[in-house]
Parts: structure tokens; C-alpha cells; sequence
């Protein structure tokens, strides 16, 4: 019996955390509902620090941030969401309003990257590995016993590499997914070169989203939604691809 209550009293223990967080979830969110966005975003932020950021947290704190005006913000929570979870609604409803009608440039997706997005990145590379080593296992199982492949090998090696090629373009749209920043500033230049006093081609605005290539004097070159390339400096862009909630405009670029 004594065994049982401390067995109890544990499960309890352990549970109340959660059902703590979900309550300051659920007082966060009818702060947001009520119209105080700043008292919402806080609790959240504090949510995010404690336990880290999963989707759906990181695209209620884009909602949030997007009611405070703080586009490029936003923009790097629901982007940070979607890679998490390709399909979560919340942000994916906040970028499609941001393109359409919050003024924000982002790159359509490309036919890899849609592919991309049917599986969060994890899952394709679970894919991607399963399939090599059911291949390489159909090929050097019956080698190492002195063997000829039988049916059955040349059927899973068949099926494993059919499976690798289907997984490719989905490897390749994820790389290129996670190879996006965002502009945390208004009206930033985008340069002929990445030098300081580079020829201004044209200018970004706060929450726009490019393709970012490779880096070099402090620029990163990028590709933006109309396909224009240029040079931006590289402490006014945030990479989609970290983690938690965005930084703040004090802190530089790593």
C-alpha cells in the first residue's frame, strides 16, 4: 500500500509541471484574444525559455508579435514553426496573410521544397537511412555467406533504391528550406557587393525572406522572392533554421 501512494504520489508530481504549463498557456492565450498581445507574448516567451519552443508555441508567439507591428519577428516564428511542423495551421495562415496582404516578400516554393513539406526534415532522413541500409544489406548479406543475390535481395535492394530516389528531392528541398533568413530591418539595402559601400540595388523591407548562399565580409548573398541576388549584411538577417524564439535586434548575428 505504501509502495502504491508513493507510486501515486510521483505520477502526481510528475503531471503537475504539465498542467501547469497548460494553464499559463490557456491564461496567454486569452490575454491575446482579450487584445493585450504584449502580456501573451510574454508568458509564451517565458513558456519557450523554460520548456523550449514547439510549433504551435512559436506560431501563437508569431501572432502575437505580428499585432505589435514587430514583422520581422513574426515572420522568424512562423517560418521556425513550419519547419518544425510543415503543416501546422497557425502559421501557415500568418504567412499567408503576410504575403498577401502584410506587405512581406517571401519566396515561393519551389516543387522540392512543396515535396519537401509533406515530412518534417527528421523523417526524411529516417527515410533516407532505412532505405540505404536496406540496400546495402540486400547487396552484402549473401556476399558475405559466399552467395548470389536471390529474388527476394534483388527485390529490396529494388524497393530500397526506388525509395532513395523518391527521398532525394525531399532531402534537397529541406536543405534549401532551412537555408532562408529573415530581414529584421526596415528598408535594409541589398547590395552589388559585400562591401560597405556596395552599390544599393534595391531595398528590403522589415520581415522579407531570401534564399541565403554563401557568406563573406560580414554580407551573405541572397535570393530574394523576385528573384533579384544581391549582398546583405549578414547582422540584419536571422537564419530560419535556429532554434527557440527570435532573438532580439541587440544581439548580432552569430
Amino acid at each position: 500500500m505504501r509502495l502504491i501512494l508513493l507510486l501515486l504520489a510521483a505520477l502526481a508530481a510528475s503531471a503537475s509541471p504539465a498542467a501547469g504549463e497548460e494553464d499559463r498557456h490557456a491564461a496567454a492565450r486569452r490575454a491575446y484574444e482579450a487584445g493585450d498581445s504584449a502580456a501573451a507574448l510574454e508568458a509564451w516567451t517565458a513558456l519557450a525559455e523554460e520548456r523550449g519552443a514547439d510549433a504551435a508555441l512559436l506560431a501563437a508567439m508569431g501572432n502575437a508579435e505580428w499585432r505589435l507591428g514587430r514583422k520581422g519577428r513574426a515572420m522568424v516564428c512562423w517560418e521556425r514553426a513550419l519547419l518544425m511542423d510543415p503543416r501546422q495551421p497557425t502559421a501557415r495562415a500568418g504567412l499567408a496573410h503576410a504575403s498577401a496582404v502584410g506587405g512581406v516578400d517571401r519566396p515561393a516554393d519551389r516543387w522540392h521544397e512543396r515535396y519537401a513539406a509533406l515530412l518534417e526534415a527528421d523523417a526524411w532522413i529516417a527515410l533516407a537511412l532505412l532505405a540505404a541500409w536496406a540496400w546495402l544489406l540486400a547487396w552484402a548479406l549473401p556476399r558475405l555467406r559466399g552467395r548470389r543475390m536471390g529474388d527476394g535481395h534483388h527485390r529490396v535492394a529494388l524497393a530500397a533504391a526506388t525509395a532513395l530516389a523518391l527521398v532525394a528531392p525531399a532531402l534537397w528541398g529541406s536543405w534549401q528550406l532551412h537555408h532562408r533568413a529573415v530581414n529584421r530591418l526596415p528598408d535594409e539595402p541589398l547590395k552589388l557587393t559585400p562591401t560597405a559601400l556596395g552599390e544599393p540595388l534595391l531595398l528590403m523591407g522589415e520581415g522579407d525572406v531570401a534564399r541565403v548562399g554563401r557568406t563573406l565580409n560580414g554580407h551573405a548573398r541572397v535570393e530574394l522572392a523576385g528573384g533579384q541576388a544581391g549582398w546583405v549584411r549578414l547582422a540584419a538577417l536571422e537564419p530560419v533554421a535556429e532554434e527557440g524564439p527570435p532573438r532580439s535586434l541587440e544581439q548580432a548575428a552569430p
